[in-house]
């Protein structure tokens, strides 16, 4: 199991790598850039559920805050918050529909950058609403890619099984 864990830190620290140093001609206006990482804490939230979509959330926002010199307490609060209620939710829609799953990382990529608001306010809101917006989608177009990734790696767990009484007379 520690196996485990420390591939998906491994993967959540090349994943921020490439986020952070993301080519300029790749990004949208030459100023967006996808976040990868937090797709990636989307995706092993509805694959794996809450507990590793937890920990994903922790490694993720340890690894974009250490490479990055971005503020930590709304990383840490927007990673691991998509974490655990994204794997909470994976239990109950299927994560094998591609247009529910973008529109997913649409929406924590949206979270993310709202509770980053509250932690730490940008000078210009409307410049950085416009910002936020092509993020989200960029990151929910290159969505597509990662989880196909995403399901060679990490295959949705199978359901626990129903407990059982023994047979026998009531008592």
């Amino acid at each position: 199991m520690i196996w485990y864990y420390l591939g998906e830190f491994v993967a959540m620290l090349v994943l921020a790598a490439l986020e952070l140093s993301w080519a300029p001609w790749l990004k949208l206006g030459g100023a967006v850039a996808p976040k990868l990482v937090l797709v990636a804490v989307v995706l092993v939230g509805l694959f794996r559920g809450p507990l590793e979509g937890a920990w994903s959330g922790m490694a993720g926002a340890l690894c974009v805050a250490a490479l990055g010199a971005l503020p930590m307490g709304g990383l840490f609060v927007a990673y691991m918050g998509c974490g655990i209620f994204l794997g909470i939710l994976g239990q109950t829609i299927f994560p094998n529909r591609l247009l529910l799953l973008m529109l997913t990382v649409f929406l924590a990529v949206l979270v993310a950058g709202i509770v980053g608001l509250i932690f730490a306010p940008p000078p210009v809101f409307g410049s950085w609403l416009g910002h936020l917006f092509l993020e989200a989608l960029y990151s929910a177009v290159l969505t597509v890619p990662l989880v196909w990734l995403a399901r060679l790696v990490l295959p949705v767990p199978a359901p626990p099984l129903p407990v059982t009484m023994p047979a026998g007379p009531p008592l």
